[in-house]
């Protein structure tokens, strides 16, 4: 007969490592937007950029929506939106 062993699913809590530093406060900040452009989560991607812009305030907005969904995004515009202080990236972006 074959032996079952039960494990609890219930760990611990790992421990954080000294040095690793929260998010700053993105009040007031550069945040960049990467978009895959994909139809399907439009809606759900304005919701989500207008809720950001409305929360965070930020100075300033660097905007990529990419023309092919399935290429990846240029390394010109990976460059530029790295220039922000807060990054959201989209679905498959």
């Amino acid at each position: 007969m074959a032996k079952i062993s039960l494990l609890s699913p219930i760990g611990e809590e790992a421990p954080t490592q000294p040095g690793v530093m929260p998010l700053p406060d993105p009040r007031e900040c550069k945040i960049a937007f990467l978009f895959n452009g994909h139809v399907s989560v439009l809606p759900f991607w304005e919701h989500l950029r207008d809720f950001v812009i409305e929360k965070c305030e930020p100075m300033e907005i660097i905007e990529f929506t990419k023309p092919n969904t399935f290429a990846p995004a240029p390394g010109s515009e990976i460059t530029r939106l790295s220039e922000a202080d807060l990054a959201i990236v989209g679905v498959c972006a």
